[in-house]
């Protein structure tokens, strides 16, 4: 009874502590927009996790860190910025099929924490597309308000590109 009772107090300490790495954030925001194309053929824009230097001004590479697929749970990215700065970003889940991922922000300049995001693809009328990409966290030693606008001008300047690449 004391093994089970400790094999039980391990595996709840596990899962806590897993839960605790990816919290949501306090602050939650969001952007979407209409891109003239169906969902499929954006899906192979915006889909892979490291291609985010394609599709985003502000990116100038992206790498997967260690053997881990890009569309595998897990899968670290590196992404250097124009700038000179650095993301580092894990992530959380992938579902082709949903045409959605989500993933966590570990290490950068924003301030942030507990950085939680989706982008996330849904059919339109007229064989468009609704982009969506939502985040939550935590502003980290600035008010509120700024880090919402810094999270803006990202979201913005990417999604922008994404509706100009399929612009009719």
């Amino acid at each position: 009874m004391r093994n089970i009772i400790r094999r039980f107090t391990i595996a709840a300490s596990l899962l806590m502590a897993t839960a605790s790495a990816f919290a949501v954030g306090a602050v939650s925001f969001e952007r979407e927009v209409t891109i003239d194309s169906a969902p499929d053929t954006v899906w192979k824009f915006v889909g892979d996790f490291n291609s985010l230097d394609v599709w985003h001004p502000s990116v100038l590479s992206s790498t997967i860190e260690g053997k881990n697929k890009p569309t595998a749970a897990g899968a670290i990215r590196v992404l250097k910025l124009v700038g000179g700065g650095e993301l580092v970003e894990k992530l959380v889940k992938y579902n082709a099929a949903q045409k959605s991922y989500t993933y966590a922000g570990v290490k950068g300049p924003l301030p942030v924490k507990n950085y939680l995001s989706t982008i996330a693809l849904t059919p339109a009328p007229d064989g468009k597309t609704i982009m969506k990409w939502s985040s939550t966290f935590d502003p980290n030693g600035m008010d509120e308000d700024m880090v919402t606008e810094i999270v803006s001008i990202a979201f913005d300047g990417g999604l922008a590109k994404v509706v100009a690449n399929f612009k009719r």
